[in-house]
């Protein structure tokens, strides 16, 4: 606490134990500007405080007079000083004024979910996806394996791409023979050599995290790997409820196209020309 500047005198607890609109219903009820300031209802006189009503509706009735002076002798327990409102908050021993990046400081200090800490928290790719990838990792996505471990009856749990393997995450987006042949178009298109050892999806974040280039050519191939990843599975879902097979082509050119509006819509690169982005000239 300090003027009352940021604190709203009736709905933040700042005096007692309570919100003054809680304590005080009937000043609250008879109040005229509700969300008025702590700073709006005194002045400073010859050092002191002096507290006033400030409400365009008059104090008209002894019982508001009465809760009024109840509601005088609370806020009166309060030290004002001069300068701003602050909020605090516990940093280690110490408490320090709020700061969203010492939050994030603190956050990226907790242990994490080893698998989780290949993935980027992209802007340039909508949070949908981000959520996607993060449930794609911790393999939390509905796959048909997922459903029979639930217990969820499915005439068949075979990859519905390649109708030779159960369906799991990392076969639908990495093992697959289409995921396969889609993966090697994608990293061919990103000029970027394919490991024949990669066997999962964290595999293959790893891999391209410690691909080498420029911060825009990084985000690129993640955005475009994302992208990949999103596309098999929506591919995968058409075949299943709407009946559409998988046409390869059409697969790549929607990889390429979606990723597009997404980096053109969504990062820095605005008027990122369409001829650079479908022969991936990133580093130029």
């Amino acid at each position: 606490m300090g003027k009352g500047d940021k604190i709203p005198f009736w709905l933040d607890l700042w005096a007692g134990n309570r919100t003054l609109s809680d304590t005080f219903p009937n000043l609250y009820n008879h109040e005229s500007d509700k969300r008025c300031y702590v700073s709006d209802r005194y002045r400073t006189n010859q050092g002191g405080i002096q507290w006033f009503w400030g409400s365009r509706n008059n104090l008209s009735s002894n019982a508001l007079l009465k809760e009024w002076d109840e509601c005088l002798a609370v806020i009166n327990e309060v030290t004002i000083s001069q300068r701003s409102d602050a909020w605090l908050w516990r940093m280690g021993e110490k408490q320090v004024e709020f700061q969203a990046r010492l939050v994030r400081a603190e956050l990226d200090e907790i242990s994490l979910i080893n698998e989780t800490t290949v993935l980027i928290w992209l802007h340039w790719i909508p949070k949908k996806v981000n959520c996607f990838l993060w449930r794609v990792v911790l393999d939390r996505i509905a796959t048909k394996e997922a459903l029979q471990i639930l217990r969820i009856h499915l005439p068949s749990v075979n990859c519905v791409l390649c109708n030779e393997e159960i369906e799991s995450v990392n076969h639908l987006l990495v093992t697959c023979g289409l995921a396969q042949q889609i993966w090697a178009v994608i990293f061919q298109w990103m000029k970027i050599p394919l490991p024949r050892y990669i066997l999962s999806v964290v595999q293959l974040l790893e891999f391209t995290d410690s691909y080498q280039g420029i911060k825009k050519y990084k985000r690129a191939v993640y955005t475009a790997v994302a992208t990949t990843c999103w596309i098999i599975w929506k591919t995968r879902n058409d075949v299943i409820f709407k009946s559409k097979p998988p046409v390869l082509a059409k697969i790549i050119g929607d990889i390429k196209v979606v990723s597009f509006s997404w980096v053109c819509n969504r990062s820095e690169l605005k008027d990122f020309p369409w001829e650079k982005w479908r022969s991936f000239r990133m580093r130029e």
